[in-house]
């Protein structure tokens, strides 16, 4: 069987912003979820594949070398690219 990745929206070398989406249980409803942004760039692309996905699809992963000098994985949907 061949698995096919993804195509990843983002390069190693962008500049992003991030931040990881909490849900309501991690939070207070009111709260706003994204204050703690964190602005880096990608160092590395990962692929992840979980028992639970129905779709057998693997996610993209994204190590983001963040601005305090710490390594974070982000998953695509919490990267967004500064232009």
């Amino acid at each position: 069987m061949d698995s096919k990745q993804p195509e990843p929206k983002y390069k190693i070398g962008n500049f992003v912003r991030c931040w990881y989406d909490f849900y309501n249980y991690y939070h207070g409803y009111y709260e706003t979820p994204h204050v703690n942004s964190m602005h880096g760039i990608i160092v590395e692309i990962e692929y992840a594949t979980w028992p639970d996905n129905e779709y057998g699809e693997p996610e993209i992963i994204y190590v983001v070398y963040c601005t305090d000098g710490v390594y974070r994985f982000f998953i695509e949907d919490e990267v967004y690219e500064i232009p």
